[in-house]
């Protein structure tokens, strides 16, 4: 069990779970953006993947991902794709192309190594245990709305 003096020697839980989650988008600029693809669109095909869904279901998907003060919508991912051809729009209605799921699977070596990466050094429990203590904490701000 750590006590209050471990913890001060540590960098602050926001502090870190920021920088964690800006190497994650600068290792997928690296590895994603050679192919035109962000990791926003990555997320996007990865929903579309499973079949075709609206601009609110896309929306509420990756909502948490979306800078909002700076007015970033879903809308900003999708236009870029559809003029590539990998996502079509049909009846309100966005699903992925044939080439859109080729680069999908493509993608899928590329984005399995990134997570690799990222959790090197930690076995299957750690791991879970990690994701277990950050939906701990999720929760307990979330029940003081």
């Amino acid at each position: 069990m750590s006590t209050t003096d471990d913890r001060r020697q540590q960098p602050p839980l926001g502090y870190t779970l920021r920088k964690l989650d800006r190497l994650i988008e600068e290792q997928f600029e690296r590895t994603l953006g050679g192919r035109g693809i962000t990791r926003r669109q990555w997320q996007m095909m990865n929903v579309l993947g499973d079949g075709g869904c609206s601009v609110a279901a896309l929306t509420d998907v990756l909502a948490p991902f979306l800078d909002q003060a700076v007015g970033e919508s879903v809308q900003h991912h999708i236009d870029p794709l559809i003029r590539r051809r990998l996502i079509q729009h049909d009846s309100g209605i966005f699903a992925l192309t044939d080439a859109g799921r080729g680069l999908l699977l493509d993608l899928a070596t590329d984005v399995r190594a990134i997570r690799e990466l990222t959790t090197a050094g930690l076995d299957e429990r750690q791991y879970e245990q990690t994701v277990a203590n950050l939906r701990a904490m999720i929760c307990n701000l979330e029940n003081t709305r």
